[in-house]
């Protein structure tokens, strides 16, 4: 009988597709929040008591507040002892358009965890919250919250 077992499910992975860089998440986000707006035109009709709502388009899909957590203890126990800021590095880097972008496009990413999802998009949002600090000052614990908006490609003719 083999045993399976892995102490670490697969790490979730963000790969930014403009540089072929990739990182991988310390820890896998607690949750995914699914984000799917539908805008409607809201025609208004003489004489009627409601508006008549009218198809127009369906937004883009959005994963919104994704929350990474980086804990620099965990990381030194890991084997490879990545550096926590890192990752907020890599984060910032998806937030501007890329030097040799001639049109100004955001980087685009690949957020990919293997068995639950994989994801073509762009950070549309960041924030880092900083929770822990050492006596130096460097940062312990942080977390990252993101948003991010899927890039629809379409079809070509």
């Amino acid at each position: 009988m083999t045993n399976n077992y892995s102490p670490r499910p697969p790490r979730c992975v963000l790969v930014n597709v403009t540089t072929s860089e990739s990182i991988e998440c310390l820890f896998n986000p607690t949750q995914l929040n699914e984000k799917i707006q539908v805008v409607w035109n809201r025609l208004v009709v003489p004489g009627l008591s409601h508006q008549v709502l009218q198809y127009q388009s369906t937004a883009n899909r959005q994963l919104s507040g994704i929350e990474f957590y980086l804990d620099k203890f965990f990381a030194a126990q890991c084997p490879n002892h990545p550096d926590i800021m890192g990752f907020q590095t890599f984060l910032r880097t998806l937030t501007v358009s890329s030097a040799n972008a001639r049109d100004f496009s955001p980087p685009r990413v690949l957020f990919v965890w293997p068995g639950v999802l994989s994801f073509d998009c762009v950070l549309i949002e960041v924030e880092f919250q900083y929770r822990q600090f050492a006596h130096d000052g460097s940062v312990l614990v942080y977390t990252a919250t993101c948003t991010f908006e899927e890039l629809v490609e379409l079809p070509r003719q």
